[in-house]
């Protein structure tokens, strides 16, 4: 049951004019509601969706708090007739407040820009992801408990990454036991804000985790450590004094990913590889942020179309940003020269017509298709069945026809199995070009990885979309079926 935090509550321009009121978790995040009015500017009674973001300050039973990217949800009472207030919020004759919080600091009272030297974290599943153990397979230890030791990684910017297993024991009246747990650790000697920590740490770690597993991942359990805070042992681990905790749980934790998967998972690293690899990640991750959120397993919403055109338009930025574009165009420039020799087009027109294929000159196909030939002739192979170019043609019209809205006889993109094949194939392709640019094999050896893959396993098997029968009714010139005595015919 969420526990309700009663205080008060004021803006760092104005901490004299200190309001009463009531923070409480809900499914979305937080809520806080103020009897009474923050000294802020709400822009009109009409005006609450233009009020920017704040940060309010606040005091409950003797515990400090920050709340971040506060946004006035709804506000009234004596000031504006007619409004009922909230439960909680007071009598309708009182001045009330209600603000959605996006994130709660619990320790201290901190400025959205306050830098931290170190933090830590957890993930739901990290512990099933994560390859050492002192409890299973070949590193289990006789005799009293020993945790493996923690691997650290050196990332650029001066960013150390630790992650280490901690045990977790529980002792009951009847019965004990013991459990592992992984956390992670952080530490950048230029320090980091919130927002960065989030960014260039959080969020790459728990794509990778996710998967890893291919499930959705959660994290928890984020301790800070602000910057000139020094630790009291005397230590230098700026982890071992964290003062400032993130989004504290209200009850139980997160409910964690079993540890029953099989080791090593098909695509996470080696132990052997861990630090090399989330090195490069790190890097990788931050480089191709737009493409990691839209392969990122987790629960998503909305049409298979719309998701379609996230995942598609995810492959090209991520080609883009892997590869330089064109600096020439040739077939631009002869066109441009002919239609200077025939006339009737100003300079300007002429122009306007060498950009329009400078821009499609290096086509959505291509770069999907590339995309796939950078994983090894092996797993194209192996994950098209040899249909690899046949499914790029088809994944760039079906992008083509619903992100431009233009008719199209052939009706591929309202063939349900077209736009889920589609769909699948392209964001294993984009997950796959990820890993493979952070270091995982490409090839047979990677080949070898993903026939271990259940998933994957099951997405080659396939039979809901035929991908040269989808070319073919896309364009039967370029893709004809085969004829009547069972050979293809030529293309024209």
């Amino acid at each position: 049951m969420s526990e309700t935090r009663s205080g008060v509550w004021w803006t760092p321009d104005a901490p004299a004019v200190r309001i009463p009121g009531s923070l409480i978790r809900t499914d979305t995040g937080w809520q806080l509601s103020l009897i009474g009015t923050l000294m802020v500017d709400i822009g009109g009674g009409d005006g609450l969706a233009l009020v920017p973001p704040r940060t309010i300050l606040g005091s409950c039973q003797g515990a400090s708090y920050t709340l971040l990217g506060c946004y006035l949800d709804d506000w009234g009472g004596a000031a504006q007739s007619g409004r009922v207030a909230p439960a909680g919020t007071g009598s309708d004759d009182q001045n009330w407040m209600l603000w959605r919080v996006e994130s709660l600091l619990q320790g201290a009272a901190l400025s959205v820009d306050t830098r931290y030297t170190g933090a830590s974290f957890r993930l739901t599943g990290l512990s099933a992801w994560w390859p050492p153990s002192g409890l299973r397979g070949p590193q289990v230890r006789p005799g009293r408990y020993q945790p493996p030791p923690d691997v650290t990684i050196q990332c650029q910017d001066g960013l150390t990454i630790t992650i280490g297993v901690r045990e977790h024991r529980h002792y009951g009246r009847r019965a004990k036991s013991l459990r592992e747990r992984v956390s992670i650790f952080v530490s950048r000697e230029s320090g980091f804000t919130l927002d960065e920590l989030h960014t260039d740490v959080i969020i790459p770690l728990r794509i990778l985790v996710a998967i890893g597993l291919n499930e959705p991942v959660q994290v928890y359990d984020i301790r800070l450590h602000p910057e000139g805070v020094e630790p009291t042992d005397g230590e230098q681990l700026p982890w071992l004094e964290l003062p400032v905790q993130v989004d504290p749980a209200d009850g139980d934790e997160p409910q964690e990913i079993s540890q029953a998967a099989a080791h090593p998972l098909p695509l996470a690293p080696a132990l052997k590889d861990m630090e090399s690899f989330i090195a490069a990640w790190m890097d990788v991750a931050r480089q191709c942020a737009v493409s990691l959120d839209a392969i990122e397993p987790r629960q998503r919403s909305g049409s298979v179309q719309g998701q379609l055109l996230e995942v598609i338009n995810a492959a090209e930025t991520l080609h883009r940003t892997l590869h330089d574009e064109p600096t020439e165009f040739p077939f631009a420039e002869r066109v441009r020269d002919t239609l200077k020799e025939v006339g009737g087009f100003t300079s300007s027109e002429r122009r306007d017509v060498r950009d329009a294929l400078k821009f499609a000159e290096l086509t959505l196909e291509q770069r999907l298709l590339q995309l796939v030939e950078e994983l090894g002739t092996e797993v194209s192979t192996w994950l098209f069945n040899g249909q690899a170019t046949q499914w790029a043609f088809t994944a760039a019209a079906i992008r083509n026809v619903l992100s431009h809205g233009y008719e199209a006889s052939h009706g591929v993109h309202e063939d349900p199995g077209a736009l889920i094949g589609v769909l699948r194939f392209a964001d294993v392709v984009v997950t796959l070009r990820i890993l493979v640019q952070a270091g995982m094999p490409s090839g047979q050896d990677l080949v070898g990885r993903l026939q271990t893959h259940p998933r994957l396993r099951y997405l080659v098997r396939q039979s809901i979309a035929d991908w040269p029968a989808l070319a073919s009714a896309i364009s039967p010139h370029r893709w004809p079926q085969p004829g009547a005595d069972g050979t293809p015919d030529k293309p024209e």
